[in-house]
């Protein structure tokens, strides 16, 4: 994707910064944004940004524990960020705080299955590392994922790790997440990974024309409270077309359809949930003034929206509801940085200010604010 180019107020021209949540979940985390959140898993993406800082507001939140009725409270969000220098050829960086949303998953199953009772450690002091490079007419980068941290007084430890791999050649892109091992327990729990793999690819037959397919895979089991076995069992795929219909300096459009399935199990408690949905969305982002880019976006499943649900071989249940998502977000200029916030509408169509934590649904205004300095 181009960049966007934000004039500075009267003097200074300067690249829009690409680098934040609020950005990506403004625009429906489309496939063919490029941002430092998208390029973590796709980091060939490195060598089309600049050289940044880029800071993500949030907490050093440290357990998860389960709040009933079964909704797992991970805290406040997460603050994250770091730097990437880009050079000609070749972009390093470094990157302080980025969890994962497998393994969160991976917790979340250990209290819904019953092997948690008491509060873990979610992900600590985790760091990327990250490098990217050219190779004739192809360009790769691999991202290295570490996290480790324990706290003696209530016996609790947790630790992960992984790798990212890509590689494109402007029309094939080709993409491989695999995380190595995590594990979060305390006295008498557990609950480790034993599989999380995600593969992607994409094929650009047109400039701004691209279908891609991804497939994902996590596995965790459990030991605690006479349970030991798998507590997470889950698989989804996706198969898309996204397409830039109007592209310039000043405005980006695009739209996009995908297949999607998903399978999950979290055993033990017999809870499986099947779901194959058909999502169409649209999307802008423009600048609006000299100062201030606009983003909003807006996703409804089509035809296939149905969401089977078996808490025990007696309680099926399916859905079709109402599926639409909208977000917004601003990106203002600050000199040769970039403050962004998103905001999106929760389930009343409401916005309400809040700090995106899961009680509130990760909904509220200005519920993703992040802020990057270009060099």
């Amino acid at each position: 994707m181009k960049k966007l180019v934000i004039l500075a107020a009267l003097t200074m021209v300067a690249p829009a910064a690409m680098a934040s949540k609020a950005r990506v979940q403004s625009l429906a985390n489309s496939r063919q944004i490029v941002d430092i959140q998208n390029a973590f898993d796709r980091p060939y993406q490195f060598m089309q940004l600049s050289s940044m800082a880029t800071f993500e507001w949030g907490t050093n939140s440290q357990t998860a524990v389960m709040a009933p009725p079964q909704t797992m409270n991970f805290g406040d969000r997460h603050a994250e960020g770091g730097f990437l220098n880009r050079e000609e050829d070749r972009a390093y960086g470094l990157y302080f705080g980025r969890r994962s949303d497998a393994f969160s998953g991976a917790i979340t199953a250990g209290f819904l299955s019953g092997v948690f009772t008491s509060p873990v450690l979610q992900e600590q002091n985790p760091i990327n590392v990250f490098y990217a490079s050219k190779m004739g007419d192809w360009t790769w980068g691999v991202t290295g994922k570490y996290s480790s941290g324990k706290n003696d007084t209530n016996d609790t430890k947790s630790s992960s790790s992984g790798i990212a791999l890509g590689a494109t050649n402007g029309a094939l892109e080709i993409e491989l997440v695999q995380g190595f091992g995590g594990k979060t327990e305390n006295a008498t729990e557990s609950v480790e990974s034993k599989a999380m793999t995600q593969v992607g690819v994409g094929y650009k037959f047109a400039e701004n024309m691209e279908v891609y397919g991804q497939y994902q895979m996590v596995k965790a089991d459990g030991t605690g409270n006479g349970f030991d076995n798998t507590v997470l069992d889950l698989t989804r795929y996706e198969v898309g077309f996204v397409n830039s219909a109007v592209k310039t300096d000043d405005v980006n459009f695009f739209y996009g359809v995908a297949y999607r399935s998903e399978n999950r199990e979290v055993k033990n408690g017999d809870i499986k949930s099947e779901s194959a949905t058909l999502p169409v969305w649209l999307g802008v982002e423009a600048n609006a003034a000299s100062w201030l880019v606009f983003r909003g976006s807006i996703s409804q499943s089509i035809l296939l929206n149905e969401v089977k649900t078996e808490v025990s071989p007696a309680a099926e249940t399916k859905a079709d509801l109402d599926s639409i998502a909208f977000n917004a977000g601003v990106g203002i200029k600050l000199g040769n940085g970039m403050l962004d916030a998103n905001f999106a509408t929760a389930a009343n169509g409401s916005l309400n200010f809040g700090n995106g934590d899961v009680a509130g649904g990760g909904q509220e205004f200005l519920s993703n604010v992040a802020y990057t300095y270009n060099f």
